[in-house]
């Protein structure tokens, strides 16, 4: 099997990690991207927190309290792991994140593959689908 199949193949495992935004985590060293959420920013700086940064993040945190895996399908071009991530509270956080409607579908890189989490949002109007607008889609 070649290196980047061995790498993309990995798992990474923790318990409790540090949440940094609705999309992003640490288990111990390992720096986590899930694969196909586009959660809205934290404030950064001078830059304000988009609408609904602040619940997608403790949402992410919810799901993350007891034991977390990830598997990991690719890395980004800041290093991280992009990964699918389950843990004791939800068989699918990645999924849980966009069903909630809080955090969207990155279809940029997922191709679809969380489209129906993100039309159960829609169609129940959580999270960003709430007042009818959308934010934009990457």
């Amino acid at each position: 099997m070649p290196a980047p199949a061995l790498l993309a193949a990995a798992i990474i495992a923790c318990t409790a990690p540090q949440v940094h935004d609705g999309d992003t985590l640490r288990c111990g060293a390992d720096r986590v991207r899930l694969y196909g959420v586009d959660a809205p920013e934290v404030k950064r700086g001078k830059t304000p927190a988009e609408p609904l940064a602040y619940e997608a993040r403790d949402l992410l945190v919810s799901l993350t309290r007891g034991r977390v895996g990830c598997r990991v399908v690719d890395h980004d071009r800041y290093g991280r792991h992009v990964a699918r991530c389950w843990s004791d509270a939800s068989p699918d956080i990645n999924a849980a994140l966009i069903r909630s409607g809080l955090t969207t579908e990155y279809r940029r890189y997922s191709k679809g593959a969380y489209a129906s989490a993100e039309a159960e949002a829609r169609q129940a109007r959580r999270g960003v689908w709430a007042s009818g607008q959308t934010r934009v889609t990457r």
